[in-house]
C-alpha cells in the first residue's frame, strides 16, 4: 500500500508549511493527484488519517482532485485524454493509444505528479 508512504510526504510537507507559519492547526489539505498515479483516493484519505493522528494536522480534511491523464503521440504529434482501465489498476500496466492515428508509440506528458496545491492553517 504505498497510499501511506505517500500520505506520510504530505502531511511533512504541510507540517512544515504550518511551522514555517506559526500555525497551531492545520484544518485542509488540497491535493491534485494524477490519474495515472495508480494512488486510491479513498485508502489515502485513510492513511492521511493514520499518519496525522496526535498531529497539529489531525482531523484535517484531505480534499483531492483527480487530473486526467494526457498523452502525445510520437508519430502525429496530438494530444489525447486517457484515463486507467480496471485492468490497469489491478496490474499497473497499460499502453495508451493515441485516439487520432491509433497509434501506440504514445508518451505520457500529464496525469503521473500529484501536488499540494493549498494548506488552510489557524494559527
Amino acid at each position: 500500500m504505498h497510499e501511506f508512504g505517500f500520505a506520510m510526504q504530505i502531511f511533512k510537507v504541510a507540517e512544515a508549511t504550518a511551522i514555517k507559519y506559526n500555525a497551531k492547526k492545520i484544518s485542509e489539505v488540497y491535493l491534485e493527484i494524477g490519474e495515472l498515479t495508480l494512488i486510491v483516493p479513498e485508502l489515502l484519505k485513510q492513511s492521511f488519517k493514520m499518519a496525522t493522528h496526535g498531529s497539529i494536522a489531525e482531523g484535517a480534511e484531505l480534499i483531492i482532485e483527480i487530473v486526467p491523464g494526457k498523452i502525445k503521440c510520437r508519430e502525429c504529434g496530438e494530444i489525447s485524454k486517457v484515463s486507467l482501465s480496471q485492468e490497469s489498476y489491478l496490474t499497473g500496466l497499460q499502453l495508451f493509444q493515441c485516439q487520432h492515428c491509433e497509434s501506440k508509440n504514445t508518451e505520457i506528458i500529464e496525469g503521473k505528479k500529484a501536488n499540494v496545491k493549498n494548506i488552510k492553517i489557524q494559527e
